[in-house]
């Protein structure tokens, strides 16, 4: 992993390293907090936006299941990691998926889920209703700089990590927490992922058996963890899925005119 890919931070980084500074903050607390800051441009953060075939605001509500099956569909998250800028932040919000079963109403599922860490990171745009970027990641040394009461958490020696305005001093050195490894573990090689993935297409195949992309991402991250992106899967799909695992009924959506 290159040494920039280090100096962000995913939500699950944020939640861990905050709790050490305030034990009693929720995820959900935690959400508002980054999106305030992001909007205020003190936290930069990037991710894979949705591009999709139906570019009008649509009449979907978040809290309707068809939102999200529309979101798989019909948009496609772009393979590369882009900015988000500060101005579309007051636009988004966080949102996270009802993990499956759960046994009761959609809308309730949907608040609680925002407070647990069990879907990656996505947001949905309040103005076109549709979910917008998806893998969101954040900078390290933003978040260490702009939390709330951070600075009573660093040690005496540390430095202070490198400031949102590009300068032409020398780049600060990133903080670390005690206790706290910043670094993840290395990820892992295209190489040992497609022969993963080929293996998991022989295997299901042999039984009789398909798997969707969503089955796929769940499979992966249960083999390797936080080391594979849903990106990484997604290329895989695409490479080496049967044709008959990638058939979707498409229906024709309702848009706004």
């Amino acid at each position: 992993m290159a040494e920039c890919d280090m100096m962000w931070w995913v939500l699950s980084d944020i939640v861990d390293w905050v709790r050490r500074i305030d034990p009693t903050a929720t995820v959900g607390q935690i959400r508002v907090a980054l999106k305030d800051a992001c909007a205020a441009n003190r936290i930069r953060a990037r991710g894979h936006q949705r591009v999709y075939l139906y570019d009008r605001r649509l009449p979907i509500a978040h809290w309707d299941p068809s939102f999200v099956q529309f979101a798989d569909e019909y948009g496609e998250p772009r393979s590369s990691f882009d900015t988000i800028s500060a101005a579309e932040w007051k636009d988004l919000t966080f949102f996270a998926r009802p993990t499956s079963g759960m046994n009761e109403l959609h809308h309730v599922a949907l608040t609680r889920a925002l407070d647990q860490l069990a879907s990656p990171v996505e947001l949905r745009s309040g103005s076109k209703r549709r979910l917008a970027w998806i893998d969101v990641e954040f900078l390290r040394s933003d978040v260490v700089r702009e939390w709330p009461h951070a600075a009573g958490a660093v040690l005496q020696g540390e430095v202070s990590p490198e400031p949102i305005s590009g300068g032409s001093g020398s780049k600060a050195a990133e903080i670390t927490q005690p206790g706290l490894s910043t670094k993840r573990a290395p990820p892992v090689s295209e190489r040992d992922l497609r022969s993963w993935y080929k293996h998991r297409v022989l295997e299901l195949t042999s039984r009789g058996e398909s798997s969707s992309a969503e089955d796929d991402w769940t499979a992966a991250k249960q083999e390797f963890g936080g080391r594979v992106t849903r990106a990484w899967v997604r290329k895989m799909r695409e490479q080496f899925a049967p044709a008959a695992w990638k058939k979707q009924g498409r229906r024709s959506p309702g848009i706004e005119k």
